[in-house]
């Protein structure tokens, strides 16, 4: 079978690591009538997850699930029905990319189909190059891409939730990783759920390692898991915990990636409940319109409900405390910035 995936080729992930949720710009929804094997093949080989839906699934799996990059419609399925369906999808998700399928054998029939659906693209699945230019890697609008580092399940929602929102607003593929199951804190397997239904809520990629709990500064192979999760991301973007926290594991985990992402142009960190005095933000992101759906995201923590920083009214008046340091503005988080580019988008 021709491959005929991304420019970049895929870098695998490393060895223990496992991909535990994708992100909708590595989603790519079908609509077909059959004889599509090959499409769907390529699909996997280039890095995305195709996921073959009647048109009647396709809004509930999107308000599951978030917005895809792509939905190819074949032109042999489209029909009154399905062009309301269409409609309504294109409201749940108007930032999703919507091309036709239309060969020789569709005729002017298919082609006519698509122009009363209002859709504009159409790509004969036979023209390996047209393929090869549709299945592009998704990046984000500016190119940008985000990777945020946590040692814990929620680390990472708890210090940047609401600036990784307004990444996804800004288009902007995000990944999480995770690098313990958090297994002292809970049940390790209700935690990767509850991670599981974060990361989707967030409409990021969730990777998680299995490193131990609370000993993560003995583990001397940290850095180059991290090295080879960059390698496979490739962000613009780095979050992760500040150095100045009482924290063990987010101490160790900061000073790995920090090796780790030498080469990523900007870094930055974040705050945690167990941040000492000295962590010193100088860069405040405004997080007025996401702040209350961060909130959101903390809620499927459950099992961790009984902590008091993931208590709606003080991870809010957290971000209030931090708007001083804007003007109009309610709500902020804080970043200590490691290194920074003039590109910066949020």
């Amino acid at each position: 079978m021709h491959s005929f995936g991304a420019p970049t080729p895929a870098v695998p992930l490393p060895d223990g690591i496992v991909r535990e949720a994708a992100g909708p710009e590595q989603v790519v929804l079908v609509w077909g009538s059959g004889g599509l094997d090959r499409l769907m093949g390529d699909l996997l080989e280039s890095g995305h997850l195709p996921l073959l839906l009647t048109p009647a699934e396709t809004p509930e799996m999107i308000e599951m699930s978030g917005a895809p990059a792509l939905l190819l419609v074949d032109a042999e399925v489209l029909d009154g029905s399905t062009v309301e369906i269409l409609a309504a999808v294109r409201e749940l998700a108007p930032q999703t990319r919507v091309c036709v399928l239309a060969g020789a054998s569709s005729g002017a029939d298919g082609l006519l189909r698509a122009l009363r659906a209002g859709l504009s693209e159409v790509v004969d699945p036979a023209d390996e190059r047209a393929l090869e230019q549709l299945l592009d890697r998704q990046e984000g609008r500016d190119g940008e891409r985000v990777l945020a580092v946590g040692a814990h399940p929620d680390d990472v929602e708890i210090g940047a939730g609401a600036t990784l929102l307004r990444h996804r607003a800004l288009g902007h593929p995000l990944s999480i990783l995770t690098l313990s199951r958090g297994a002292v804190g809970g049940d390790r397997d209700a935690r990767r759920r509850e991670a599981v239904g974060a990361a989707v809520a967030l409409s990021a990629e969730l990777l998680m390692g299995d490193l131990p709990d609370t000993r993560m500064e003995d583990e001397p192979g940290m850095i180059t898991l991290i090295e080879g999760v960059i390698a496979a991301v490739r962000p613009t973007t780095v979050y992760v915990h500040s150095a100045a926290d009482n924290h063990q594991d987010h101490r160790a985990v900061h000073h790995a990636t920090v090796i780790a992402a030498r080469r990523v142009p900007q870094l930055f960190c974040y705050q945690s409940p167990s941040s000492r005095n000295e962590f010193a933000p100088t860069k405040f992101v405004a997080v007025d319109t996401t702040i209350h759906e961060k909130v959101e995201v903390l809620a499927h923590y459950r099992s961790q409900s009984t902590r008091h920083y993931l208590e709606p009214d003080l991870v809010v008046a957290s971000a209030r405390y931090w708007a001083r340091q804007l003007t109009h503005t309610r709500y902020a988080e804080p970043f200590e910035v490691m290194r920074a580019s003039e590109r910066a988008t949020v």
